[in-house]
């Protein structure tokens, strides 16, 4: 599944909103953060697309920026935080100009 939004927002500060989605969560290690944020920034204007995906009964979010072959593994608490977590995070995405696939 594909998702796609136009947008007429400031790409830069939907990436700091990313970015304050991602620093809140209180799962994800500093060092994940600005390695998404990083990643996002420099696919952003080459290749704007991000693929997530989640293991099925599990606490795991698979989150690849521009390349379906370098992912980063986050892990929840719960399924529930880390759904939660996805919805936002793929329509935090979608609001920066990002395709997001549902691909994992």
């Amino acid at each position: 599944m594909v998702l796609t939004t136009a947008s007429g927002n400031n790409r830069l500060t939907s990436c700091a909103i990313i970015h304050h989605l991602l620093k809140n969560t209180r799962d994800i290690p500093d060092h994940l953060v600005k390695e998404l944020v990083t990643a996002l920034e420099n696919t952003r204007s080459c290749q704007p697309e991000v693929y997530v995906g989640q293991v099925y009964d599990s606490c795991v979010y698979r989150v690849g920026c521009g390349d379906i072959y370098t992912e980063t593994k986050l892990v929840f608490a719960t399924p529930d935080v880390r759904n939660k977590f996805a919805n936002a995070f793929e329509a935090a995405c979608c609001n920066s100009g990002f395709t997001v696939h549902r691909s994992y």
